[in-house]
């Protein structure tokens, strides 16, 4: 006689189980949230850093541009400088720090601010490099350049650059 041997099916979990699977899937599931927070706070310090390095870029360029194109130098500052130009429509061209932000400024035209509302400046200085025959006219220029948005106490929206370069005077 062939004995039949009753074969319980159970199609569930059992409690064991369900933890297991649960305790995996969390673990999982708090890994990707984290490399997810990462890749979020790089993506925010990436743009802070492209916003003040393109506006120290723009405002170097421009400051140097002012500076080559002049034909003279009419007064300097630690923190201004006026140019002579040839063209009586823009003369004098003034670059100058006032509050947080540098502007130049021609004659008979508004001031233009160089940075953008994201970017703060501080420290702009000119020094005067000339030759004492002044055949060559050398003008050094520095400025630091900082983020100016978002919660400045997270990490990835500090962002300061300091620039210093120099131009001479093309017309000499």
């Amino acid at each position: 006689m062939i004995s039949q041997t009753s074969v319980n099916t159970n199609n569930g979990f059992t409690l064991i189980e369900v933890i297991l699977y649960v305790a995996i899937v969390t673990i999982v599931i708090t890994a990707l949230v984290q490399f997810a927070i990462v890749i979020v706070n790089n993506n925010t310090k990436s743009a802070t850093q492209q916003e003040v390095y393109n506006n120290a870029r723009f405002i170097s360029e421009k400051i140097k541009y002012e500076i080559r194109n002049a034909s003279g130098i009419n007064s300097l500052s630690t923190s201004q400088i006026i140019l002579a130009t040839t063209d009586v429509n823009t003369n004098p061209t003034t670059v100058s720090l006032s509050g947080n932000n540098i502007f130049i400024k021609r004659a008979g035209f508004a001031p233009i601010n160089l940075n953008s509302t994201y970017t703060t400046i501080s420290n702009l200085s000119f020094i005067n490099y000339s030759s004492s025959d002044l055949k060559t006219k050398n003008i050094q220029y520095t400025f630091t350049i900082s983020a100016a948005f978002g919660n400045q106490a997270r990490q990835e929206y500090q962002e300061s650059l300091s620039i210093q370069s120099s131009a001479e005077l093309r017309s000499n």
